[in-house]
């Protein structure tokens, strides 16, 4: 037995809720609920890079299945951005659809996209305290309101004014 005394910085603290460090796989952190470990092992994120190891950390979803979603939610948003552009500049075309039919069909996903990604980020900013992932959850929300809301406000704006006619 060491007569040495218990040096308290080696022994990171497990009381608290977040990424620790992994003791049996250094270089190693996985997400600490307070009683378990939740999730996969990660690196631990370079002190050197752009982002601080804080922001670095807080960008994984975690255990949190919310932020997950909303990560692929910020995928989805970019994707259906794409196809409304290819639809609108008629790059996109259906032998026997009409083109305004194909643009509201662009939208609809588009919206259902954005409102499934920002319903998503909210259930997942509710329980980053607990499960992390606060970063990427504004992330998505942000983007789910930037590019997600516009489609929903052209729809709406199409069914006030009585929709579309075929000319």
């Amino acid at each position: 037995m060491s007569s040495e005394p218990f040096d308290d910085d080696l022994d990171p603290d497990r009381s608290g809720v977040g990424w620790q460090p992994l003791l049996e796989r250094p270089g190693y952190e996985q997400w600490f609920d307070g009683a378990e470990w939740r999730g996969r092992p990660h690196r631990e994120p370079d002190p050197f890079s752009a982002f601080t190891p804080e922001l670095a950390r807080s960008l994984r979803p975690g255990p949190n299945r919310a932020a997950h979603v909303a990560r692929f939610g910020i995928g989805g948003i970019l994707l259906s951005f794409l196809l409304q552009t290819l639809v609108a500049t008629s790059t996109i075309e259906v032998a026997g659809v009409a083109q305004i039919t194909l643009t509201i069909g662009a939208l609809v996903i588009a919206a259902a996209v954005g409102i499934g990604t920002a319903v998503a980020s909210v259930v997942a900013l509710r329980a980053a305290s607990q499960l992390g992932g606060r970063a990427i959850a504004s992330l998505a929300l942000g983007t789910s309101i930037l590019l997600g809301l516009a489609p929903v406000l052209l729809l709406v704006a199409i069914g006030l004014a009585g929709g579309v006619t075929a000319g």
